[in-house]
């Protein structure tokens, strides 16, 4: 494609975008619960360094990254152990470790690092409207009511002058939730997190295709590491170990692939796009991009469990003693692993590999199984961290499609906002993911995912769950609900009017509502939502019953709780709360007795004198 038709072609996908205005798993194998990380910061997660980090080792720099190797508190709210990319200055230390892997990784790669105190970016890919702030601060407003600050500088809207509030687009980037330095004077507020380095694209935007046309190993968009020698083609401090953005590709160049590289700013000309053969990949920070070899670049990979193997190198019919190690997954090959060696790699014990696939990398010639075993080569990971190879299916007892089940930890994997005690039905099973094997839709939830494509095939092709409802669990975060199970729904569906009545008078209406619903495996039956008027913040039947309700509920259903009448003359004059006992008989038998109390927390009815 030319150069003007490139040009017409951005124009194209600007004015549209005017127009149109998540783990490697931490759960334990042997049914220890995955714990709930506050921060994210769950063993096994990518993260990047924000800000130059001297102080943890010589040559780590902003935009290089790693993979959380294990943490000093069960809960990971303190430091973390991360094992960097490509990178060989650290001294590992791993006798702190409280939560591990379980399988080694590359020696010397890895230091501790306290996210209070070194800025640490985590994957961010999230869809929202452009929403803009005072003194002209960007957010992305998402769906479901977060807010997020786009930390760009004045260049990005002169570079990129069609982004306007209120446009509808997919942002990538890198997300910082640590509280802001309060010595530190910010012009825009923080909201729900920060965002570094800002991709931003038009939201139904489609490029899942290849950006390299010889192997088709990266697609645009894709995360990369720098793998090969620093400052590549020229550049000026761009270090081996570098993440970033593929932000599209000219095959016919010897330099083909442009990156956006995260948080460096020494990039060449933004318009440079031109020059791209295929897509563009979105509006990226100017200053950020460099044309590299694709043979330069890896992508975060994650093999399926598979066994360690021990290579020999062998040339002219003589073989060394076992020096290198390889992990064989069956129906894909040998996975040659460089950065581990045989001996601190279990030979024969089960591990996943997650490092960097690096499709282009030298292999060397002559590998043999030291087993004898006649094995395929299929690719080479480099930076490989071994992670367990969970020993459990799809849960035992097993779920199926439509089962009921309620949380048993606070945001399971990072899932915001999702807490213990929450309903949810099972959509489906993957085998193939023992360590979080079922999909859940959860109730009145919707910060999570639509994912069930990595269904097995018996799961959710006929069930329907609402979008982004959806969280892959862990089967010792779960329970199943056979009783039923009633409870508020919450807050926000609470409230009365008006706000004062007079005490004794007949004939004032007060209207009441509420949602309630049944989280259990099991129709409720006829039962009586009490409503009262009381003093203080307990609910109790020696408060003023002002009326009540009766329902009926299905499993996973949800009532309108609504009562509109006269207000009793009876209650004297005074300042209430209004709430009400849920099943205030005790007719229904249900899993949980302990939350049927609710009170309305917003304001209170003000009775006056007549």
């Amino acid at each position: 494609m030319n150069r003007h038709v490139i040009r017409y072609a951005m124009v194209l996908s600007l004015a549209f975008l005017v127009c149109s205005g998540t783990i490697a798993n931490a759960d334990d194998p042997n049914g220890v619960r995955r714990p709930s990380y506050p921060s994210g910061f769950a063993p096994g997660t990518r993260v990047v360094l924000l800000a130059d980090a001297p102080a943890l080792g010589e040559g780590l720099l902003k935009g290089m990254a790693g993979t959380i190797v294990c943490c000093d508190a069960t809960d990971c709210s303190a430091s973390i152990l991360v094992s960097w990319d490509l990178w060989t200055g650290g001294r590992d230390e791993g006798d702190r470790c409280v939560t591990t892997l379980g399988g080694p990784y590359p020696a010397g790669s890895a230091t501790w690092v306290d996210p209070r105190e070194v800025l640490l970016g985590q994957p961010f890919d999230r869809m929202g409207t452009l929403r803009e702030g005072d003194k002209g601060c960007l957010y992305l407003e998402t769906d479901d009511g977060e807010s997020y600050y786009l930390v760009i500088g004045p260049e990005f809207r002169e570079q990129w002058w069609v982004v306007l509030p209120g446009q509808y687009v997919r942002i990538r980037g890198l997300l910082n939730t640590n509280a802001p330095d309060p010595t530190v004077k910010r012009m825009c507020s923080q909201r729900d997190g920060d965002i570094y380095q800002p991709i931003m694209t038009a939201y139904d935007w489609i490029g899942e295709s290849c950006a390299d046309p010889w192997v088709c190993s990266f697609m645009y968009g894709d995360s990369v590491v720098l793998i090969g020698e620093d400052n590549p083609n020229g550049a000026v401090d761009l270090p081996r170990g570098t993440s970033g953005t593929i932000i599209c590709s000219n095959p016919r160049a010897q330099n083909s692939v442009l990156v956006s590289w995260n948080l460096w700013t020494n990039g060449g000309d933004p318009d440079e796009y031109i020059l791209c053969g295929e897509r563009l990949v979105g509006l990226f920070p100017p200053g950020s991009t460099w044309w590299v070899p694709v043979t330069d670049l890896a992508t975060t990979f994650q093999t399926a469990c598979g066994n360690l193997q021990g290579l020999r190198i062998c040339s002219d019919g003589q073989c060394e003693d076992v020096s290198a190690v390889g992990l064989f997954v069956e129906n894909a090959g040998l996975y040659y692993l460089p950065d581990l060696t045989p001996e601190t790699a279990p030979i024969g014990a089960a591990f996943i590999a997650s490092g960097l696939h690096a499709p282009y990398a030298a292999i060397p010639e002559g590998i043999v199984v030291a087993s004898g075993k006649d094995i395929g080569l299929a690719e080479v990971i480099l930076q490989s961290v071994l992670l367990p190879c969970p020993t459990y299916g799809c849960c035992r007892p097993a779920y199926k499609a439509g089962d009921r089940v309620r949380l048993l930890v606070d945001e399971p994997g990072g899932a915001r906002d999702l807490l213990t005690y929450a309903g949810g039905k099972v959509i489906c099973c993957n085998s193939q993911n023992p360590g979080t094997p079922i999909f859940v839709s959860w109730d009145f939830w919707t910060g999570g995912i639509d994912d069930d494509e990595s269904c097995d095939s018996s799961g959710a092709s006929s069930m329907y769950y609402p979008p982004t409802s959806g969280w892959w669990v862990a089967c010792s975060e779960i329970e199943p609900v056979i009783l039923p199970d009633l409870y508020d729904v919450g807050e926000r569906f609470r409230s009365f009017t008006p706000p004062s009545v007079v005490a004794g008078k007949a004939g004032q209406g007060l209207a009441i509502s509420g949602m309630i619903s049944n989280r259990g495996g099991t129709q409720s039956g006829s039962f009586t939502v009490a409503i009262y008027a009381s003093s203080d913040a307990e609910i109790t039947i020696e408060d003023y019953l002002i009326g009540k309700v009766g329902m009926d509920i299905m499993t996973g259903g949800s009532v309108n709780m609504s009562w509109a009448r006269e207000f009793p003359t009876d209650i004297p004059a005074g300042t209430y709360n209004i709430g009400w006992l849920i099943d205030s008989n005790n007719s229904v038998k249900e899993a949980m007795e302990t939350d049927n109390m609710v009170v309305i927390e917003a304001g209170k009815l003000t009775v006056t004198e007549e």
